[in-house]
């Protein structure tokens, strides 16, 4: 649908006002972050704290203002007059990360600071989430939204990932899962400019929950609430998958290797049919040789409580039932972190970790009881909501 040009033209200057509006929720943003430092810590690094989310943030309101223009339906030329909750909340991201990069050029926070960055990180991660979910539910899914989105897109993992590694929450190899995802589009470049094919990648769900799951674990090595040696292997788990996946969908792309649907159809039919369910008997398996050694070691200085056993066993038990499996296996996982508070983590737990990966990543199979987060996975949120409100349109 078109519009007339004074239509258009007014539809524009209200965008406008909409950009000036979120300019000064930006200045107010950066003050408060260097008041709340100073305040906190002390005037010299909140000054500091300040040189990078500026250039950050001018830059946001750059491709803000370069684009109202996008901010339309990709199906329509007709300007819609708002920005919209969906683009609201991915410019509010454009600022959580903004706010981290400050954090790279200053020492660990001390005392309660220490949770800003953390805060910050979980906070662009919910509007990441809530930001796509939000525009497909209102029928607010413009070109604008797309363009916001590709800018900050793996900035904040990568801002993540540098502050993990300097705060020695994560180890020192883990920035090249923060690069990753730019030493594939720089490979993509070379290619073009060398005048080489790239091939297209075939869908593929693996890559959203690998997304998914590494921006919850970088959330989790920011917060100060896990430590490491626990927080290493969690790193080994959760990267060295989604570095294989990289190489994987790089192979596809420079046409070394074609994905052979039948092959991988056999595939997974044999792994989710026989070898998803068998991790699971082995996380029951792997439970109960814990829990009696456990017992073994009551008269111990300092045994574990009895109700993180308690809880522990009743997460195995919905993962053994597949109720709800991939939640519960972060829940299993997290109680690994904190049983690392008591004692260092044994060969049989480090195993058991890599079984609760297993099911995160892929699921737990067949003769599962309720299995909701699939949908998720195999459907964006408010996808179904907006393509009943396209129907009826």
């Amino acid at each position: 649908m078109q519009t007339s040009f004074p239509a258009r033209r007014s539809t524009l200057n209200r965008l406008r006002l909409s950009w000036g509006v979120f300019a000064l929720c930006s200045l107010a943003f950066l003050a408060g972050g260097f008041f709340i430092l100073s305040a906190g810590w002390s005037q010299d690094y909140a000054a500091r704290w300040l040189i990078l989310p500026i250039p950050a943030v001018a830059y946001l309101l750059f491709v803000l203002a370069r684009n109202l223009d996008a901010n339309h339906r990709p199906s329509e030329e007709r300007l819609l007059a708002s920005l919209g909750w969906g683009n609201s909340l991915t410019l509010s991201r454009g600022l959580f990360v903004a706010g981290l990069l400050g954090f790279l050029v200053l020492p660990k926070p001390p005392g309660w600071l220490v949770w800003i960055p953390g805060i910050l990180y979980v906070l662009s991660d919910v509007a990441d989430f809530l930001d796509g979910y939000l525009a497909r539910l209102t029928n607010h899914t413009t070109r604008l939204g797309e363009i916001l989105d590709m800018s900050f897109d793996g900035i904040g993992v990568l801002a993540a990932v540098l502050l993990g590694v300097k705060y020695g929450q994560i180890p020192a190899w883990y920035v090249l899962i923060g690069f990753s995802r730019y030493l594939f589009i720089g490979g993509q470049w070379l290619r073009e400019r060398l005048g080489k094919p790239i091939y297209g990648l075939p869908s593929s769900l693996r890559r959203r929950g690998f997304a998914g799951v590494m921006m919850g674990f970088l959330a989790a090595a920011l917060l100060p609430v896990f430590s490491p040696p626990g927080l290493h292997i969690a790193a080994a788990l959760f990267g060295l998958p989604l570095l294989i996946g990289f190489g994987w969908d790089w192979l596809i792309a420079s046409g070394v290797i074609q994905p052979d649907n039948r092959s991988s159809t056999l595939k997974n039919a044999m792994f989710t049919r026989w070898l998803l369910p068998a991790v699971r008997l082995a996380i029951l398996a792997l439970n109960l040789i814990i829990l009696f050694q456990w017992f073994g070691q009551l008269s111990g200085l300092n045994p574990t409580p009895s109700g993180l056993v308690i809880l522990n066993m009743l997460v195995v038990a919905a993962i053994v039932l597949g109720f709800a499996p991939r939640v519960i296996a972060i829940l299993g996982l997290c109680f690994l972190g904190l049983f690392q508070t008591y004692a260092s983590l044994t060969t049989m737990q480090i195993t058991l970790a890599g079984a609760y990966t297993v099911i995160l990543f892929l699921g737990s199979g067949p003769y599962s009881l309720w299995t909701p987060e699939e949908s998720l996975i195999s459907q964006r949120a408010g996808e179904r909501r907006n393509q009943q409100i396209e129907a009826a349109s």
